[in-house]
């Protein structure tokens, strides 16, 4: 399944009907639809209250990612059975991307959704049309590719692999540039928010800071373990890196190390930062999620969860913080660390979490096989819930009031001023 929850937990729909585990689950860019891929070798589109819009079938194999084009006019899929598909966003097949001799892991659109890239196990990307037409193959890489950006002009392309290297190439396939000199496994590459710079995140323990042209700028030495994920700051002045060595750091644009966050007790699987860039969440095998500013100081241990986080996801307007886990919850916290609502309901690990674009809603995706949508209050829409609750209290208890200063500032607990009142209060 897959669910829709709001922030309080509140469980809008169970996405049913996939007959194996949900993998990744994607908004469409206006918020309305829901896309979700599953080993069932299906892909299903939703509307955000859970009704099922379409299925989408022909797939041989598990379908390991899904995207939606920028103007959420079309959806591409990735899977096992060396294809990848586009679909219209009413479910109906466009074309089959074939081509690759293995699996297809991942799929992306450029940011004007007139092209796509796929990455795949056979050791190379290819570049289409958003009909389906081949426009190049981009063969060089000596082993397995694991993922594939585009640059925020979409002008070009970066690809990392297992070969130890990653490469640039423009966005017709033409090689630009070889960036040699990791060790080991590149495991994911990022654009920098003016496409200028690309960081490259590997298992010989270091990260790697690139131009676009491909020249080396900085290495950054200090983990002491695979660097797994790696993450520009919105601005692109602080540069994120999550490890195996029970660290993230954060490194300026230099490539100064400016923090070592520690406190996790185990791998460090992912980072993210906040939209305004000032504060960044890390996600840990050691049940936790943490919340940081964006000088390395800790803000908060998000504990609750029972088995490893997997991965964490801030809302546009960054109040909210999302986190998925083995434990088969997602969880929702404001971005002090405090906990809003636990999302129970998935009967198997919670491998995704994604809010839609005005943070509404909130997808999760799951090991049992389904995806879940859920609906999500404002801040102003929980204090109003919160200080409602209470409204009994005050009025037994008019002193206590005077001390909860944020139902004052509402209005509420207030039966004269008919503000806030059981009746007005959105549910």
């Amino acid at each position: 399944t897959a669910r829709i929850w709001d922030n309080q937990g509140n469980e809008i729909a169970v996405l049913t009907g996939h007959q194996d585990s949900v993998l990744s689950v994607a908004f469409s860019p206006d918020g309305q639809r829901l896309a979700t891929a599953s080993s069932d070798h299906t892909a299903r589109i939703w509307d955000n209250q859970g009704n099922q819009i379409a299925v989408l079938t022909g797939h041989q194999s598990r379908v390991l990612s899904v995207a939606f084009s920028p103007d959420g006019q079309r959806l591409a899929t990735a899977s096992w059975d060396h294809t990848a598909r586009i679909w219209d966003n009413q479910g109906n097949q466009i074309a089959v991307l074939t081509g690759h001799q293995n699996w297809v892991l991942s799929v992306a659109f450029s940011p004007d959704g007139q092209r796509l890239a796929t990455a795949s196990f056979d050791g190379t990307a290819r570049i289409w049309d958003n009909q389906g037409n081949e426009i190049a193959l981009l063969r060089g890489h000596q082993s397995r590719v694991f993922s594939v950006a585009f640059s925020p002009d979409g002008q070009r392309l970066a690809t990392a692999s297992l070969d130890n290297t990653a490469r640039i190439w423009d966005n017709q396939g033409n090689e630009i540039a070889v960036l040699t000199g990791h060790q080991d496994s590149v495991l994911s590459v990022a654009f920098s928010p003016d496409g200028q710079r690309l960081a490259t995140a590997s298992s010989d323990h270091t990260a790697r800071i690139w131009d676009n042209q491909g020249n080396q700028i900085a290495v950054l030495t200090g983990h002491q373990s695979r660097v797994l994920s790696v993450a520009f700051s919105p601005d692109g002045q602080r540069l994120a890196t999550a490890s195996e060595d029970k660290t993230a750091r954060i490194w300026d644009n230099q490539s100064n190390e400016i923090a070592v966050l520690t406190g996790h007790q185990s791998r460090v699987f992912s980072v993210a930062f906040s939209p305004d860039g000032q504060r960044l969440a890390t996600a840990s095998e050691d049940n936790t999620a943490r919340i940081w500013d964006n000088q390395g100081n800790e803000i908060a241990v998000l504990t609750g969860h029972q088995s490893r986080v997997l991965s964490v996801a801030f809302s546009r307007d960054g109040q909210r913080l999302a986190t998925a886990s083995f434990d088969n919850t997602a969880r929702i916290w404001d971005n002090q660390g405090n906990e809003i609502a636990v999302l129970t309901g998935h009967q198997n690990w919670v491998l995704s979490v994604a809010f839609s674009p005005d943070g509404q809603r909130l997808a999760t995706g799951s090991a049992d096989g389904t995806a879940r949508i859920w609906k999500v209050e404002s801040l102003g829409e929980l204090l109003r819930r919160g200080c409602d609750l209470l409204e009994d209290y005050f009025v037994r208890n008019p002193g206590a009031k005077e001390k909860l200063t944020v139902c004052q500032e509402k209005g509420i607990g207030n039966r004269e001023s008919g503000v806030g009142s059981r009746e007005s209060v959105q549910r």
